[in-house]
Formats: structure tokens, sequence, C-alpha cells
């Protein structure tokens, strides 16, 4: 259940999720933000989808599985830094 819409430049597609929550997945799943939407081949995450301090754009490739509208990825909570825009 996604809404596809263009936003600024057209030859960019963003298919908008339900905010899906997004969990590191490792031996404690930690909560670090939402999941608002996909730009070709990375998942935008915010983590407050209000103040918006911190915006990741995290490769697809990094996601482990999802459901229940909780998406995992395997990446290490130090990398964060490195895939914030």
């Amino acid at each position: 259940m996604s809404e596809t819409i263009n936003i600024g430049d057209p030859s960019r597609n963003y298919c908008m999720f339900y905010s899906a929550s997004a969990l590191i997945n490792h031996e404690l799943e930690r909560e670090f933000g939402t999941v608002i939407a996909e730009a070709k081949n990375k998942l935008i995450v915010v983590d407050d989808e209000i103040k918006r301090e911190h915006v990741y754009l995290i490769p697809k490739t990094k996601l482990d599985h999802y459901g229940d509208q909780q998406m995992y990825f395997d990446i290490a909570e130090s990398s964060l830094k490195d895939l914030e825009i």
C-alpha cells in the first residue's frame, strides 16, 4: 500500500510509506527512526517525523527484512553518522 508521487525533479520518483519503524537489526533491536520514503535505491529515514533533526539516506541493500510496519537494517549504530544527510 504505497503511493507514488513526484517531488521537484520529474526524473526522481518517490514512493511514500505508511511510517514504517526503522530498527537496527542486531542482538538488541533499537528503533532509530521512521522510514518515510524511498528514492531510487535508497530509503529515507528520519529520527523524528516533525523535528527531523537527523535524516538518513540508507541503501536498500542494508535492509535485512521487514514486516508489521517495521524495517530491520543490518547496519552498526556507529555507521548511522556516515549515512546522515
